[in-house]
């Protein structure tokens, strides 16, 4: 049986993995936005111990659009946002993209999915940088988005 949720929660990773191509590549957000939807970049990770390629099931392309797009508009704002949230005990100019792009997504599904519930997106986010670190990461994203959310949401 599939996980309902799974197109949703696969375009939020795929989201991510959009803006580190973006990072990565010097390509415009048009062009990663266009070659994700196409399918010619994302759709999988690497997985194990032996980082062997695992595809997901399809995304919801709708909600990666949105996302992305939002992100290619509001950039600036978001990340200004973003810094404001941090604790003056962290290092801004040192995050990892892959990090930052958890931040940024999740900043931006606030505005773009002003119907879904704060906690049920901050999970999301808090769970995809759990799949990707395992240390103080996981605690600065659900801090971080959980200020955000306060600031955007109320």
């Amino acid at each position: 049986m599939t996980n309902p949720k799974q197109p949703f929660t696969n375009a939020r990773l795929m989201a991510v993995q959009a803006y580190y191509a973006k990072t990565q590549s010097g390509e415009s957000w048009d062009q990663i936005i266009s070659r994700f939807l196409m399918e010619e970049i994302g759709g999988s990770v690497l997985a194990g111990e032996k980082e062997e390629v695992v595809v997901l099931e399809p995304a919801d392309k709708s909600l990666f659009a949105h996302l992305t797009q939002y992100v290619r508009d509001n950039q600036a704002d978001l990340e200004k946002m973003i810094d404001s949230a941090f604790s003056d005990k962290i290092n801004k100019d040192k995050v990892e993209p892959v990090f930052k792009g958890i931040l940024l997504m999740g900043a931006a599904e606030f505005f773009v999915n002003p119907d879904l519930d704060t906690p049920i997106i901050i999970n999301e986010y808090v769970d995809l940088a759990r799949s990707f670190y395992d240390g103080a990461e996981v605690k600065i994203a659900n801090a971080v988005l959980d200020k955000l959310a306060k600031a955007i949401r109320e």
